[in-house]
Parts: structure tokens; C-alpha cells; sequence
């Protein structure tokens, strides 16, 4: 009988130590993974604002309506560099006044493709992530959201990457 009673007072006592380290780790682990969150949606748009200026400079270098964007890499003291094999990354088109448009007027989701090309190996979310694009004053309009909330939106007349903070 008292080895029933001890064996039942170890089990209680190992559960509550049980629930006392799963609380403490979700106290504490859940911010950390808020941050992650956070930084990962951060990159994610400085990488589109990215692929938005690459496009920008292959215009003012060629003033072509259509660019390409290559592969390129960040050296250790912060400055870009192109990568080695010139493999071309993406074909965009990029509207008078030089901003990319993804695509050609009405030819699908631009928008969706210009997210794509940006975020293609960084960001893990894009299920997550619904895009809409529409035309006024015959300039590409973006937004994208995450749960029915802008998450940041892009105007092609201005080339305005702009990240709504919730």
C-alpha cells in the first residue's frame, strides 16, 4: 500500500514539473518565434524593394522595356556583386517611367510574379500570402496581404515599396 501511494505521489509530482517546464518554454519561446516572424516578413520586403531597384538600374542602363535581373551576392563589407555564372534569374518588363511591372500590361499576375522573383529562397510564408494587382492611371498597383491585412503594398508609377506596419 505505501508503495501504491508513493508510486502515485512520483507521478504527480513529475506531471506538475512536466507542466511547469511546458509553460515555461511557451512563455518564453513564443516571442522568439513572434520575432522570427517579424524579421522574416521584414526581409521579405526589403528583398522585393531589392529586385524593384535592380530593375531600376537595368533600365536606366539599357532604357529598355524589358530587363534582366541577375543573380547577384552581397560581399563582406556590404556591397553587391555580381555572381560568377551570369545566369539570368528573370526576364522583367518595366513600364516609361522605368519601374518593373513584372509583366506586360494584362498578361496575368504581375504582382504575384514580381513576389515570387523576390522572395524565391528567403521566405517561407507564401502560402500564407494573397496578392492583388490592378491598373490605374495605367500603372501596376500591388498589394500584398497576410490574413486579410496589408502587408505592404507596391505602386509602379512611383516605384513606392511601402510596408504597413499592423
Amino acid at each position: 500500500m505505501a508503495s501504491t501511494k508513493a508510486g502515485l505521489f512520483n507521478f504527480i509530482v513529475i506531471g506538475l514539473l512536466l507542466a511547469v517546464v511546458a509553460a515555461t518554454y511557451v512563455y518564453h519561446a513564443t516571442p522568439i518565434i513572434e520575432e522570427a516572424e517579424k524579421v522574416n516578413k521584414e526581409n521579405a520586403v526589403a528583398q522585393f524593394q531589392r529586385v524593384v531597384m535592380l530593375a531600376r538600374a537595368q533600365w536606366i542602363k539599357t532604357k529598355q522595356s524589358k530587363v534582366l535581373i541577375y543573380e547577384i551576392d552581397f560581399d563582406a563589407s556590404g556591397g553587391i556583386r555580381q555572381k560568377q555564372q551570369k545566369a539570368v534569374a528573370a526576364e522583367l518588363f518595366v513600364n516609361a517611367k522605368g519601374w518593373p511591372e513584372g509583366l506586360e500590361a494584362n498578361q496575368g499576375n504581375a504582382c504575384e510574379y514580381l513576389f515570387t522573383l523576390a522572395t524565391l529562397r528567403e521566405f517561407d510564408m507564401s502560402s500564407n500570402v494573397s496578392v492583388s494587382d490592378k491598373y490605374v492611371n495605367g500603372y501596376l498597383q500591388c498589394a500584398f496581404s497576410i490574413q486579410n491585412k496589408v502587408w505592404f503594398d507596391y505602386n509602379a508609377g512611383s516605384g513606392v515599396v511601402r510596408e504597413r506596419k499592423s
